[in-house]
Order: C-alpha cells, then structure tokens, then sequence
C-alpha cells in the first residue's frame, strides 16, 4: 500500500536499520522509536498514528552470545523484556493496528532472552492483527560493543590479524543477512503467514564463519579449548514463497566493506 506508514518500535537496531530503506523504497514511510535515540518504549507513551498504520514491534534487549549469555546480566534482560511486552503488547491492544513481531528460533533455550522471546510469541497469539516471526542469527554490519553479535566481533579481530574464538567453533548457526532478513518481514507482512520461520536453514559452524572472515585480511584463526552453545531447533513453519539471496561468503565480505567504511575496523 504506497504512503502507508509504519511505525518501527526499536527501529534503530541492526535489523530495524535494514527494514527502513526496503519500506522506503516502497514508496512506504517510515518512522522508529527507539532507545539510542531516547524513546523508552517501556515507560513513555506513543502518539496517535492513523488507520492503516503498520507497525512493527522489533525492540528488545538482546546482543550477542557475549551478552545474552553473561549471567550477570539476565535478571535485567529478563525485566527489561517483561516490562517492554506489558507496555506495547498492551498499547497494540488498545489501538488494533496491525503488527508483526520479531521473536527467535532461541524459545526454547532457557534464558532471560529464549524465556521471554518464548513469553512474548504467546502474548502474540493473544493481541489480534499479528504476525510472528521468527528468526535464526541475523548479522550485518556493527560497531563493536558488549552488545554487538558474533560476526562484527570477529572481523574486528581479523583487522588486528588473529581471531581468537572464545570456544571450538564447532557450535552451529544459521546465518542470514539483515538485507535478506528486511525482504523476508515485508513479505511476510504481504502474504499474512500467521508464523514463520525466517532463516536460510543451511547450518554452519562458527568456525567456518572465522575461517570466512580470516580470509578478507590474511589473518589466523585461534579456535578455544571448549564447545560453544547451541540451539538446533529447526525451521518447522518456512516462509512460504520467500528464499534468501544472499549467500554467507557474499554476506560476510558486506559486513567487512561496511564496517571499513564506517571506520569500524
């Protein structure tokens, strides 16, 4: 629908930063809210957009494995997350604009972030005009920071010419771009599939991932002494009539020219 407008709640982040320019170039606006700029979704009330309004409910406190995992942090992940689902949850409810929120095949992992992904699916079912998506490891280009996600991490080690994995690198992932990730939201949005999982299903070890990354500046690997997490939980609902486009090698060699240009490396 050109004009329409879409609200991205936490549209600042990697994948929010990704979505915009699709929708845009759709001839679709767009406006975020987010934390980075100072909008506490969690505390602060939204204004009133019109009918037809989409929205698209991507915030939440998440990072990479550094964070998510960290034990002191899963008590303030898991608040957090609870008060964020209280607040928007409960304002889509009161507006009905239709919506699609972003979850994770991690549900089942027993954390503060799997256990309230996990919380906020059924808080889905249960808001009218929603639409779940569910996705494996998104990656794209970031600043490296405590919250940044594997891949940005490892090529800002392969600047420095060793990437030291903090564990074997035989633990699996399936990878997909932010880009390809925008695509498959918009069509999903299109097609009104109630759930999807939103993944290449091509599973690949950290390591080679490493290896990948290593190549584009001539630099080592140095895998750990023990075995990385995993959760093989495999897509059980694909998008229908979707497939991603851009293959890992294509990908990574993005994220390594992105993150050079944005003096990130």
């Amino acid at each position: 629908m050109a004009g329409r407008l879409n609200v991205m709640l936490g549209g600042e982040g990697l994948l929010g930063k990704a979505l915009r320019p699709k929708l845009e170039s759709l001839g679709e606006q767009t406006v975020a809210f987010d934390l980075k700029s100072g909008f506490d979704l969690r505390t602060q009330k939204l204004p009133v957009f019109p009918p037809g309004s989409y929205i698209w409910f991507l915030a939440w406190d998440v990072g990479g494995a550094k964070y998510i995992m960290d034990n002191s942090q899963q008590l303030s992940i898991l608040k957090s997350n609870l008060a964020l689902c209280e607040a928007v949850f409960g304002w889509l409810g009161e507006t009905r604009h239709p919506y699609s929120f972003v979850s994770t095949q991690m549900i089942d992992y027993p954390n503060a972030y799997g256990i309230t992904k996990r919380m906020a699916e059924f808080w889905a079912k249960n808001v009218p005009g929603g639409l779940v998506s569910r996705l494996w490891n998104i990656y794209d280009a970031e600043e490296p920071s405590k919250k940044s996600h594997v891949i940005p991490d490892l090529v800002a080690q392969g600047r420095d010419g060793v990437i030291k994995l903090l564990t074997a690198g035989t633990e699996r992932r399936q990878f997909l771009h932010a880009e390809d990730c925008a695509e498959a939201l918009i069509h999903q949005r299109k097609n009104g599939q109630a759930l999807a999982d939103v993944t290449t299903g091509k599973w690949v070890p950290v390591l080679e991932v490493a290896k990948i990354i290593a190549g584009e500046f001539d630099a080592k690997v140095a895998p750990g002494p023990t075995p990385g997490y995993e959760s093989l939980t495999d897509p059980v609902q694909p998008l229908e009539g979707w497939k991603a486009r851009i293959d890992l090698p294509t990908g990574l060699r993005m994220v390594v020219d992105k993150m050079k240009t944005n003096k990130w490396v």
